[in-house]
């Protein structure tokens, strides 16, 4: 599958790590930012999924009504809470994950999809 993956580029360290990981997985990476018109713009080019950062969920889950799949990321030293109450299909990292992990949420959450 050549799904498109969103990477949202503020907020995550070792953004270039992260990016060689999709793309060396096989999936196609877009960026965005997470102001309004970038946001637009990123959701032209028809994503599959979005990997952002934990701090960036409730953004991204109100944003334009989407229903794409989502893996939030965060540090091994930041505190994660997870919440049950979206419809969206969550997934949760904490750094440092390996490529092989981040591959196996892509593809188990584009296999979900409705």
């Amino acid at each position: 599958m050549n799904a498109r993956i969103l990477l949202v580029k503020e907020k995550l360290k070792e953004i270039s790590a992260i990016e060689e990981m999709v793309k060396e997985s096989g999936f196609e990476v877009l960026f965005a930012s997470d102001d309004s018109t970038g946001l637009a713009e990123s959701f032209r080019e028809e994503p599959n999924l979005i990997l952002c950062h934990y701090s960036q969920m409730g953004f991204y889950i109100e944003t334009k009504g989407t229903h794409l799949p989502i893996i939030l990321i965060n540090d091994a030293n930041e505190r994660t809470i997870q919440s049950a109450s979206s419809s969206h299909k969550i997934a949760y990292l904490q750094t440092p994950f390996s490529k092989d992990i981040l591959n196996t949420l892509i593809d188990l959450l584009l296999s979900t999809e409705d």
